[in-house]
């Protein structure tokens, strides 16, 4: 499996990179004129040296090569009795000429190859610095071999860069490290925003923040306000529309039956009945359906109370509830257990979405509809014996608008309207089909966290 690509990488990877690469740079760069400066200062050490030795060195040779007891010829220095200087120097003794009169063992034989003028001359083998002793009319040429300057100077540079190589491996861990941390309060931000949705739009809390992602969290918050008015908005329009509704609606569907009635008794309207039939059918759908507009903006409403519910008691109370109904009263199964089942909630919402699962339960299944309670953890469940949803299909209709198929017609809106109260409760929501030990059927249950 490849890595992530940079537009995947970590914000702490993306500036650490960098910022390695440019201090490294500018490490180099400052390690190359430190080298330099150190350089420098050895050479001018060296060539300070070079002139101490050589005056050091002048009167000691001329001593030496005017001695009585000297030998003809080209002299060695500290050869004479009891001299002091037998230390090896790359020291020769000239005379006006440019003769070589004396020479120190390390020297070589012949002359340096280096004019007779004050100052320093460089060979390709020495560095060499030339002296006059003006009484006299000779010179001293003191020589320094450019190998030792060059092994000082690649000491000092090898030094230099070792330090470097072992630093950068521990400068990138701690840049990376710096990074991460000071981005913890941006990963703090994303966590708050992700835990945003349609039923939570609180501002952003923006304390401790940097002045950048300060901004940015004011802007998110900003965002946020236009989406919530926005939702509001929406809601409103839906439950107004769905309110003004309901009482044409109820309106036509009572001068329709008043129609049927009178039909009916006149035994003369059966072509009218025929004809009515029908659009009373479709103002009964188009009523279940603003009914359950008004249940959706109820269930998406920002707020709601929260109270301490029973959910044995809240089965009761509905099964009791639709046993009033004819097509219920033999075909709804509640045992209600002694026990209770306290959870935090609205019992309102959570009422809606228990008479959203029994109705459609009852509507599109023609057995029998269980309905039951869960102790650990507290949860409801509704069973039916229809024919159950395909497993392709139960990821999709939990979504507004979306059926499995043409016989459970009414499942969308409805299963949309549980699973937004489920979400505003902290409870899960789940469809299983078909029912567990069973070859059909649908179950439908809402598990909560329970009390504390």
């Amino acid at each position: 499996m490849s890595g992530p690509t940079r537009s995947q990488a970590s914000l702490a990877s993306r500036l650490a990179r960098p910022l390695v690469a440019a201090v490294a740079l500018v490490w180099s760069i400052s390690t190359a004129l430190v080298a330099w400066y150190v350089d420098t200062q050895i050479q001018h050490n060296f060539d300070t040296e070079l002139v101490e030795s050589a005056h050091r060195q002048l009167y000691p040779a001329l001593l030496d090569a005017f001695s009585p007891d000297a030998v003809a010829g080209v002299r060695i220095l500290g050869e004479v009795p009891g001299s002091d200087y037998t230390e090896p120097l790359s020291l020769q003794l000239r005379d006006a000429q440019g003769g070589l009169l004396l020479r120190s063992h390390a020297a070589p034989e012949e002359a340096f190859a280096a004019p007779l003028q004050e100052g320093f001359y460089d060979t390709q083998r020495h560095r060499i610095y030339t002296l006059n002793e003006p009484g006299s009319g000779l010179w001293l040429q003191l020589a320094d071999p450019l190998d030792e300057r060059t092994q000082a100077r690649w000491r000092t540079a090898s030094g230099l860069i070792a330090v470097l190589l072992l630093m950068l491996p521990v400068l990138l861990w701690l840049i990376h490290w710096i990074a991460r941390r000071e981005l913890h309060s941006l990963r703090w931000l994303q966590a708050q925003i992700q835990q945003r949705s349609g039923d939570h739009l609180q501002p952003l809390a923006l304390t401790d923040l940097p002045r950048e992602l300060h901004q940015v969290g004011q802007d998110v918050n900003q965002l946020l306000h236009r989406l919530h008015l926005a939702l509001d908005v929406e809601r409103a329009l839906a439950a107004n529309a769905a309110h003004e509704l309901r009482t044409p609606l109820a309106s036509v569907r009572l001068r329709l039956h008043t129609a049927i009635e009178q039909a009916q008794a006149d035994g003369s309207g059966q072509i009218a009945l025929a004809q009515i039939q029908p659009i009373l059918h479709a103002l009964h759908t188009l009523s279940h359906r603003t009914e359950r507009l008004l249940q959706l903006s109820r269930a998406e409403a920002a707020s709601q109370p929260r109270s301490t519910v029973d959910l044995v008691q809240l089965c009761t109370t509905l099964a009791q509830e639709f046993w009033q109904q004819p097509q219920a009263q033999k075909r709804l199964d509640w045992d209600a257990p002694t026990i209770t089942l306290p959870v935090q909630g609205d019992i309102d919402t959570l009422a809606i979405a228990l008479r959203n699962l029994i109705d459609n339960a009852l509507t599109y299944s023609s057995g029998p509809v269980e309905l039951a309670v869960q102790a650990q953890p507290p949860a409801i469940i509704v069973r039916d014996s229809g024919p159950g949803i395909a497993a392709h299909d139960l990821s999709t209709v939990q979504q507004r608008h979306v059926r499995a198929d043409a016989s459970r017609l009414g499942y969308g809106l409805g299963l949309s309207i549980v699973g937004s109260i489920a979400r505003q409760h902290g409870a899960s929501f789940s469809l299983t089909s078909p029912v567990p030990g069973r070859s059909s059927g649908l179950q439908a249950m809402l598990v909560f966290a329970g009390t504390d």
